[in-house]
């Protein structure tokens, strides 16, 4: 376990030494709970996607499609089972169309996700959707069963029992939670990166 004494401050790196309140920057750290302040998570967040952030060359341009996409496909895959279980709690669907829905549903947000130009705005804006998606996957095969009539399965994967319900509400609600404090570090990164550009000419920040 690292010796406290070696703590640094994850807003300017300085040494806390036990400290609630950064002695350089001023950035509270603890509550006096001992529990970490909304600014502190913050900072520890900005923190953690620096070094995705940092792949943007210093000139200006936009990280590369390609690695954008990479992220996008990398947060957008828990849409890939998600969609499946919706489609296989709704109707008796044939196998492949099954895996095409999974697919499809991997791969269209992914695209969309790719075109904003920071990548932990990336991240962020893929946790709100997730989060939103799991949180109403219950009403979505309610309403699905529904319009299915007499063509829904009888045993769905994705059934309307109270805890089952509570559980997708409540793990959408964190994700959703997790996007919110995401996308706030993401776009301070993104004003800071127009601050950085506007000696260099107008780059769209989407």
């Amino acid at each position: 376990m690292a010796d406290a004494n070696d703590v640094t401050c994850p807003e300017c790196g300085a040494r806390l030494a036990g400290a609630r309140v950064c002695p350089e920057c001023g950035l509270r750290i603890r509550t006096g709970d001992d529990e970490l302040t909304d600014d502190a998570i913050s900072a520890v967040v900005d923190d953690a996607l620096a070094d995705a952030d940092g792949v943007r060359p210093p000139t200006g341009h936009a990280v590369p499609y390609s690695l954008r996409l990479g992220i996008a496909l990398a947060i957008s895959i828990p849409f890939a089972p998600l969609s499946a279980f919706v489609l296989a709690s709704v109707v008796a669907a044939h196998p492949i169309a099954v895996v095409l829905v999974a697919v499809l549903g991997w791969m269209a947000p992914a695209t969309i996700l790719a075109r904003a130009t920071v990548p932990s705005l990336i991240v962020g804006r893929g946790l709100l959707v997730l989060g939103i998606v799991v949180a109403a996957s219950p009403l979505v095969v309610a309403g699905g069963r529904w319009l299915a009539g007499e063509a829904a399965v009888t045993e769905p994967l994705i059934h309307g029992s109270g805890t089952l319900i509570g559980s997708f509400l409540l793990f959408g609600v964190v994700v959703f939670t997790l996007g919110i404090v995401v996308t706030r570090v993401a776009v301070r990164k993104r004003e800071n990166w127009r601050e950085t550009d506007a000696t260099s000419g107008p780059i769209d920040r989407r």
